[in-house]
């Protein structure tokens, strides 16, 4: 299916931050794994926060599908992770997340495009492992770009919002 030219792909502006944290939600809301409920009522604000500084200094960047009208319709981030392995061994690491298209813009192609505009953001920073988890929608996706699975294992510790 071929992409109206009515979408672009853009690079996010830091007064977009707060559109880029609805799509994150979403996200996860339709992925079933976090409701608004569940974060703090200032959740906004801290990721709108949180966000700019790195957005500021090149830790991160936001990468948007914009409509003609101007409305963010997806979004993908990247940004530098804050780990040992980068200090110590100065093997800068990268991390996507946030990859979301909404629902009647989906089969266009705007989620590969977002996530290779950030694989390409983190490349150009020198990163040489980036990282993602992937849901079960975005795995093809991801494997197309040739991401593979990992050994990673996860233990959650402590009382679960359910």
């Amino acid at each position: 299916m071929t992409e109206p030219s009515t979408i672009t792909l853009r690079v996010a502006q830091p007064g977009e931050l707060s559109a880029c944290a609805d799509c994150w939600i979403a996200m996860f809301e339709e992925l079933g794994t976090m409701f608004e409920r569940d974060l703090p009522s200032d959740w906004r604000e801290r990721f709108v926060t949180f966000f700019s500084e790195r957005v500021a200094d090149e830790r991160a960047r936001f990468f948007v599908a914009v409509d003609g009208d101007d409305r963010i319709v997806g979004t993908a981030a990247g940004m530098l992770r804050e780990g040992y392995g980068t200090v110590i061994h100065e093997v800068p690491q990268g991390y996507i997340f946030g990859v979301y298209v909404e629902d009647g813009y989906r089969g266009r192609g705007l989620a590969t495009r977002l996530t290779q505009a950030t694989v390409d953001f983190l490349k150009a920073k020198r990163c040489r492992k980036i990282r993602l988890h992937a849901s079960k929608f975005g795995r093809r996706i991801y494997e197309r770009l040739g991401f593979v699975p990992s050994s990673e294992m996860e233990l959650i510790v402590g009382p679960q919002s359910g």
